[in-house]
């Protein structure tokens, strides 16, 4: 075999030469640097560092310094990130084969005129300065320095928004008045996705699968906002953003405990590794419930009129009973307080996760969640407490660019099951059913309250007074956008089904359902398709800004309603905008506004209409009498806005934002309102003529117990103008110092309330007045440290909704954080005291008053584990 005669030297020497350039060209550039806090120097552990336009990035590492390999030669922006500082985008060359250097000196984001938002204009995402509409911003520093239970507390210190507690784990936001314990004029979204309960209507809050450490800004659009959203983004619009785990990358672990019990632990795990991402993330919540002071009462019909009645201190009805009278309703046991019928718990466990892909054009990800939750949820006719609610979501979305073109879509499913909840009333109720058939066997008229409690059938009372929802909403969106000589266009479809099932609806699966003279509805889905278009222009050298905008809304049960929308907005000088608009929105009544079935239908929806009369049914439960007022069908509510704002900053150190507006409401949905009581006026459905009140089988018998007549639903006031401002101001005296305050005012007038003779008044529901102020301070008390203390103060005023009916006294807040941050190593302790001065006003009638509250946190974060 003949031998191989080695390469010469000299003809190797030749291939090197000639291939040299092509293997030099295939060598990639390295970036590496440095991540610090531009007031300390303290490197910031685990903040994120993206080329853009690429896939490469990487995560601080504990020395401070990232590294970034692999990357073509070129010219970059390269952008770093990190929890609670502004953004820093740096521009690099990279030659190849070669090492560049960033160093970036991220400054702490006190400064929120610099924020960037995306629910103002639908995913577009702009300056907060430049929103054509009145927008409001929490962010990640300060749903994680909130003294409040809950990380959305964060909320309550913003301009023109009405927060409220109603316990440990659950909040409700609302804006603009004509409030209920049932608010539903704020559409409640999570990353642009509809987060309401499909059966109850409710917005998902904190009840949402999405855990506390996964938020990353709550945008809320004050004012009305239907021309984008559609209906029933009336007041405005809420939208929770969560992180992703590209631009949030690494293990976040917190633990926080307090007084009440609480303890919270929260962690999450996100990572990516190249074009793909993906992130998980828990919390385990339990706590002690506060207490409201409720009394649940249940007594014969016969003795006062009604066969339930709430007692709180604070309205008539607990003026009106003496104490000797309530003292013998507990021994009889026909009271009982709320301690009685609940394990005053609270708890949240959360399971979350995702997995994201993409690329310079696209991007996907698929999200889902689960949540099961105890705590307190508020009703017009009493409490709800959501024991083991369960909701559970999954959703695809996708967003990107084909060339000039910008693509959006989602599809999610949102399914519920109420678990073990109940009304706190029903099992109050129940527990006199069995107090009553104890007394009635021989020997127990002589029976203790605590031998009635020891002897009641609790399965049985658990059995009978649960609540079942099983309901699923199907939500979907295809958008477009396009930018063409100067207007920038973007457009879209929106489709959503409702398939509710629950025992408080008029399909309760528990009932024998008779005939439609009881007004049980077997069908009650319904779906809503709506189309929207929204033009912007900019004139005068970009100094005026003319956004154009229409949405039409088709709905199982009503006419199309087309909502429109201008606004103009022109800048002075810099930073320092004029805007005027008009926006016209509409409030379809939710699925438990139209089908109610309560107390064996004492309680209803209104989707057919009554007519109340002063006669009695005769034997056959047919009407006589005189019509003493009638109640059409429920129809959409609808606003029409005039707003005119400014917003202005001075020397980059104090920032104003003002807005005065003109509401006038028509049709407006009335709050749950007790319109016949069965002894002096009684109602009949208007599609049958049959009296209400009672269940009936097919020969008109009654089925269950009842009060003839006697009927609490929901319908439709006349007219009605809201006007109002409200006024901001924030002065950064440094970076680390922060002054913020604020004013609101609204008022209603002009009211055409057809059903005034009938006592039923037409309120507000709300403060006239709000003030508010919060003072940040960072790195004053040390080098690390931070406090913020938050005051508001909430003037007394008149609230009835439901069985609920009262004057709310004053009730000044003020809330305390202190905390001191180690950036280098990625951890964070404070100490957070919630309503200091201890004020026992609720946020709201019936709701748990929330007392001084204790709590201690710790966090700690660490970087990518793959992109150090």
């Amino acid at each position: 075999m003949m031998m191989q005669k080695p390469l010469p030297l000299s003809l190797f020497a030749i291939v090197i030469f000639f291939f040299s350039p092509l293997l030099a060209f295939a060598q990639p550039a390295t970036l590496t640097g440095t991540v610090k806090d531009a007031s300390t120097g303290e490197a910031l552990i685990g903040a994120s560092v993206l080329v853009q336009g690429t896939r490469f990035g990487a995560s601080v590492k504990a020395n401070g310094t990232f590294e970034i390999s692999g990357i073509a030669a070129g010219t970059y922006k390269v952008i770093a990130r990190y929890v609670g500082y502004q953004p820093q985008i740096l521009e690099v060359t990279l030659s190849e084969g070669g090492t560049a250097q960033l160093d970036f000196k991220l400054r702490e984001s006190v400064r929120v005129i610099d924020e960037v938002v995306v629910t103002a204009s639908k995913g577009r995402a702009e300056k907060k300065l430049d929103a054509p509409v009145t927008i409001e911003t929490a962010d990640i520093q300060a749903m994680r320095q909130s003294a409040s239970p809950s990380p959305l507390g964060a909320v309550a210190k913003l301009k023109g928004i009405d927060f409220v507690e109603r316990g440990i784990n659950t909040v409700d936001i609302t804006s603009r008045g004509l409030n209920t314990q049932f608010n539903t004029r704020m559409l409640t979204l999570i990353d642009g996705r509809l987060a309401t309960l499909p059966g109850l209507g409710l917005p998902q809050f904190m009840l949402a699968p999405n855990p506390a450490s996964d938020l990353a800004a709550v945008e809320i659009v004050v004012g009305p906002a239907a021309a984008l959203y559609g209906p029933n983004a009336h007041a405005g619009v809420v939208n929770m953003l969560t992180k992703n785990p590209f631009d949030y990358a690494g293990v976040d672990l917190t633990v926080r405990g307090g007084t009440q019990s609480l303890y919270d632990i929260n962690l999450r795990y996100a990572d990516y590794a190249g074009n793909f991402g993906w992130k998980i993330t828990g919390q385990w919540m339990d706590a002690n419930q506060f207490e409201s002071g409720n009394i649940f009462m249940f007594v014969p019909p016969a003795y006062i009129g009604q066969n339930q009645t709430l007692l709180n201190p604070e309205t008539p009805t607990g003026l009106r009973i003496s104490r000797a009278t309530l003292d013998n309703f507990f021994d009889l046991g026909y009271a009982y307080r709320e301690t009685e019928v609940s394990a005053m718990r609270a708890g949240l466990r959360k399971l979350d996760g995702g997995l994201y892909y993409r690329t310079d054009d696209v991007n996907l990800r698929f999200m889902a969640g689960f949540s099961s939750s105890t705590g307190f949820v508020g009703s017009n006719f009493g409490v709800l407490e959501a024991n083991d609610y369960q909701i559970q979501y999954q959703s695809l979305q996708g967003n990107g660019a084909f060339g000039k073109l910008g693509w959006f879509f989602q599809v999610t499913r949102t399914a519920n099951d109420a678990g073990k909840s109940f009304q706190l009333h029903d099992r109050a109720e129940w527990f006199a059913r069995e107090a009553i058939r104890l007394r009635s066997l021989p020997g127990g008229a002589t029976l203790t309250r605590d031998q009635l409690l020891a002897q009641v059938r609790r399965d049985f009372i658990d059995s009978a007074s649960a609540t079942i929802d099983q309901s699923q909403l199907w939500d979907s969106e295809l958008q477009l956008r396009y930018d063409i000589e100067g207007f920038e266009l973007v457009g879209g479809f929106q489709y959503r089904f409702y398939n509710p099932k629950g025992s408080y609806l008029s399909n309760n699966p528990n009932l024998v359902l008779a005939n439609v003279s009881n007004f049980l509805s077997i069908d009650i889905t319904a779906t809503e398709i709506g189309g929207y278009l929204q033009v912007d222009r900019r004139f005068f050298d970009n100094k005026l800004r003319v956004t154009l905008a229409a949405r039409l809304d088709d709905h199982t049960y009503y006419d199309p309603q087309f909502s429109p929308k201008l606004s103009l907005g022109y800048e002075i000088v810099e930073n320092q905008n004029l805007r005027a608009g008009f926006n016209r929105a509409f409030k379809v009544p939710v699925i438990l506004e139209n089908h109610l079935f309560l107390f064996n239908g004492a309680a209803r929806g209104n989707v057919g209409g009554y007519t109340v009369r002063d006669g009695a049914p005769d034997a056959q439960g047919n009407p006589t009498g005189n019509i003493v007022a009638v109640y059409n069908p429920l129809r959409p509510e609808e606003v029409n806005t005039f707003e005119f704002g400014y917003k202005g900053l001075f020397e980059r150190k104090l920032f104003i934002d003002f807005v005065a507006y003109y509401s006038r409401y028509t049709n407006f949905i009335s709050p749950a309102f007790q319109i016949s009581d069965g002894v002096r006026t009684f109602a009949y459905d208007n599609r049958t003529n049959r009296r209400v009140g009672v269940l009936e089988d097919a020969q008109g018998r009654p089925l269950f117990p009842g009060i003839a007549g006697q009927l609490t639903t929901y319908f439709n006031y006349g007219a009605a103008v809201i006007t109002g401002f409200d006024l901001g101001a924030s002065y950064y005296f440094t970076d680390d110092l922060l002054l913020e305050g604020s004013i609101s005012y609204m008022t209603l007038s002009n009211a055409e309330n057809p059903f005034e003779a009938q006592g039923i008044p037409l309120l507000l529901n709300a403060p006239n007045w709000k003030f508010k102020g919060t003072v940040t301070l960072r790195n004053q008390l040390a080098p690390g440290t931070f406090l913020v203390l938050h005051a508001r103060h909430i003037p007394s005023y008149t609230f009835r909704a439901g069985r609920w009916n009262g004057v709310l006294n004053d009730r000044t807040v003020v809330d305390l954080t202190v905390g001191y941050e180690w950036k280098d190593v990625g951890v964070t302790i404070q100490g957070s005291v919630n309503n200091l001065l201890d004020n026992q006003t609720p946020d709201v009638l019936g709701s748990p008053i929330m007392r001084r509250f204790f709590s201690v946190q710790a966090s700690y974060a660490i970087g990518s584990f793959l992109n150090r």
